[in-house]
């Protein structure tokens, strides 16, 4: 089929599936009557972008009522919003957070339940609001949850996949030199010694064979976000939870109401955990103290590394470059090695000082709305909603730029369901004052001169004060 037909038939597709998801439009909004404007907290990039230019204009032409938006980057969105919330001065409406936030806020009363928005202004009620999330995973529902209420809705999905070189991994050679070597077939790993041992196999230097081409440069195994930055955090979770360990867990009652937390004595899993780290980043592509996601992804994308184990999936657009970077590659997908991707969201609440409550959760819908989801989902996002994830056309060759990783992304998602609320990492109110703990604690382990057993136990010690100093329940050692 000729490719300028093929994108015609492509489009007539979009058109139709927009048609029949229509489950929210502007004109199920009733008339608000206040007329204030309201004022959106957005972090900085291509879905503020759209916000601005596409979406609230035509949220401000159907309901007359102005939209002003604070763009902000990840790294002070959470000092800026905080602190106006505790003065209640009502400076924003709608908050953007990181998925680590929402219970916290949630449990000092400052962000709204959705089913109290929906009894006040939404015609169809709570039963409405239940109808309008069921397309949307339940694994990051439940992470912005707190006491079975939901307050915010997600728009941006950063589950992880293993972003690979397939061409590589398929090559002929490489299959049979590994199978040589190691006695079992070359496939993405699904275990952590199998990464360990594929990190090592694909490790080279310059001058070395690598598929059918000599090396001009060295070559790794793999890129880890090992930079002194929140992510190697996400990194370090995913193998402990692999290996059954966990920071800390909820013990819950008969009411399924979390009573304590649970704190391993020595945590025995995260010093393996750290071993393991470590081993891996003797076959890492080098990474100075910034080194995170951005940087991985362009480690595969310039044809550094073999894979990106650990990769955001929300990245897959910026490792695809690969393909058009290095003549002959091809971009693969799997599940991370250990099968426990850190999981979380980005997502929007209305605030408890919002001067326009109202306009808040009817703006909060659309942002939230199957149209706008397909929209982040065309500009690369990692959607949200099991019908964009899902779509057909997300599947074809013509778009694998876009969507070549929502079906690794939505079977992680399916199978963090329920487990998320297994784990204090989705659970503690007082999470957004640990992360940064466990991140610069992860970020020490790391490093080969610190002494892992110390750094632990004063991790550990951590976890326990500001838990028991912050949190709803107490967190006790066993």
């Amino acid at each position: 089929m000729p490719k300028m037909l093929n994108n015609f038939f492509i489009f007539v597709s979009f058109l139709y599936i927009l048609e029949s998801h229509a489950q929210f439009s502007l004109e199920q909004i009733p008339e608000i009557e206040n007329k204030k404007a309201i004022t959106l907290v957005a972090e900085t990039g291509f879905w503020t972008v759209h916000l601005k230019e596409k979406m609230l204009p035509k949220f401000t032409a159907q309901t007359g009522i102005k939209v002003n938006v604070i763009t902000t980057s990840l790294d002070q969105m959470y000092t800026l919003q905080t602190e106006s919330l505790i003065q209640g001065a009502g400076k924003y409406d709608l908050l953007t957070m990181e998925a680590g936030w929402a219970k916290e806020w949630a449990s000092k009363g400052l962000t709204v339940p959705l089913s109290e928005l929906a009894s006040l202004y939404d015609p169809s009620g709570e039963r409405g609001i239940n109808s309008y999330l069921e397309p949307y995973y339940s694994s990051l529902l439940n992470i912005l949850s707190y006491q079975g209420e939901i307050h915010a809705i997600p728009y941006n999905n950063y589950v992880m996949g293993n972003h690979y070189r397939a061409d590589l991994f398929e090559h002929p050679k490489e299959k049979f030199n590994f199978q040589a070597k190691y006695g079992y077939t070359l496939a993405p790993p699904s275990s952590i010694q199998e990464l360990k041992d594929i990190s090592a196999f694909f490790t080279r230097e310059a001058g070395e064979n690598l598929g059918s081409n000599i090396l001009k440069k060295p070559f790794y195994g793999l890129a880890l976000m090992s930079g002194n930055r929140p992510h190697i955090n996400d990194e370090f979770s995913s193998i402990l939870w692999s290996l059954n360990g966990y920071w800390m867990k909820p013990e819950y009652n008969g009411k399924e109401k979390i009573k304590l937390f649970q704190l391993p004595r020595e945590n025995a899993t995260l010093i393996r955990t750290a071993n393991i780290y470590r081993d891996l980043m003797r076959h890492a592509f080098p990474a100075h103290k910034q080194f995170a996601f951005k940087e991985a992804a362009n480690t595969l994308a310039n044809g550094d590394v073999a894979m990106w184990p650990f990769a955001y999936n929300n990245l897959w657009s910026a490792s695809f470059q690969v393909e058009s970077n290095i003549p002959g590659a091809k971009l693969g997908i799997a599940q991370v090695p250990g099968g426990k991707p850190y999981n979380g969201a980005y997502a929007f609440a209305v605030a408890y000082d919002s001067v326009n409550p109202q306009a808040a959760y009817w703006l909060l819908k659309y942002m939230g709305s199957f149209e706008a989801q397909y929209a982040y989902a065309l500009g690369g996002g990692n959607p949200c909603r099991i019908d964009v994830a899902t779509a057909p056309e997300f599947q074809t060759e013509e778009l694998r730029h876009i969507g070549g990783a929502f079906n690794v992304s939505h079977n992680a998602n399916i199978n963090w369901s329920d487990e998320v609320l297994k784990l204090g990492h989705f659970t503690s109110t007082a999470m957004g004052d640990i992360y940064p703990e466990l991140a610069k604690s992860c970020f020490q382990l790391s490093n080969s001169n610190e002494d892992i057993e110390s750094v632990t136990s004063q991790l550990i010690n951590k976890i326990e004060q500001i838990q028991n100093r912050s949190g709803e329940v107490p967190v006790v050692r066993r």
